[in-house]
């Protein structure tokens, strides 16, 4: 009977150097432990998605913790039947989610976040600990979010990520004087979002820490309806961020 496969997903904004040291260790690293994957390695940060033997899925994740200040890199594990990678890839990009926003450095400055069981008890309630309205903005593509969302989310139809600033601007004008609450898969593009929201007027925004995956797995999925799309598959393909975030 074929053992069950670990996945380790991980995402961290910290400043990093000697990328291309980091990326050779990393790849053969993980050549030697037959991993599979993406992970993503950039200035701003790293990026993780990795799966096979529980053994060296966690070995690998640890070579990743040691790069200097990833010592607080956090794994969110699943277990799997089958690994959905075909190869392990090491890159180096300038963002580990593009957003062509140089001035928004969220390995400088973490976005303000909420975690999932408060967003479950303000959506009970109908409204923050201040008392202010809630509304839920989905900063996913539009095709996930039509396979799954939270209940009259504001949904901006994104094509891209790294088109966000651009529908902002557009859109700014009509987002209600509530507390607005930024979503996306993992928490990555969520805290991307916050960062430039709150740095261009919007100072009620916050994430979701940990995105929608983390909700449904430690709520009862209040507010939730249909499915949570990720980019395990190996028939997707999204420049702008990695899977699962």
């Amino acid at each position: 009977m074929q053992s069950e496969l670990l996945k380790i997903r991980s995402y961290f904004f910290s400043q990093l150097s000697h990328l291309d040291n980091h990326r050779l260790l990393l790849a053969d690293i993980g050549e030697l432990l037959a991993v599979k994957g993406t992970i993503i390695l950039s200035p701003e940060g790293i990026n993780i998605s990795i799966a096979g033997t529980k053994a060296n899925t966690e070995q690998m994740f640890e070579a990743c913790k040691a790069i200097p200040s990833l010592e607080k890199l956090v794994p969110k594990k699943s277990f799997l039947a089958e690994n959905p990678y075909e190869k392990l890839k090491v890159k180096i990009k300038d963002e580990i989610i593009r957003m062509n926003q140089p001035e928004i450095n969220p390995e400088k400055k973490r976005a303000p976040s909420i975690s999932s069981k408060t967003l479950s008890k303000w959506l009970t309630q109908g409204y923050d600990d201040d008392g202010l309205q809630i509304r839920i903005l989905d900063t996913r593509n539009d095709f996930e979010i039509k396979m799954g969302s939270f209940d009259s989310s504001i949904d901006w139809n994104l094509k891209k990520f790294s088109d966000f600033p651009q529908i902002f601007e557009k859109k700014k004008s009509e987002i209600p004087n509530c507390r607005i609450i930024t979503v996306c898969t993992g928490g990555i593009r969520c805290e991307k979002a916050t960062l430039y929201m709150n740095e261009n007027g919007v100072a009620n925004a916050v994430q979701l820490e940990g995105g929608i995956l983390d909700y449904l797995d430690s709520t009862d999925g209040k507010g939730w309806n249909g499915k949570c799309f990720t980019f395990d598959n190996k028939t997707h393909q999204d420049q702008d961020y990695m899977p699962n975030f």
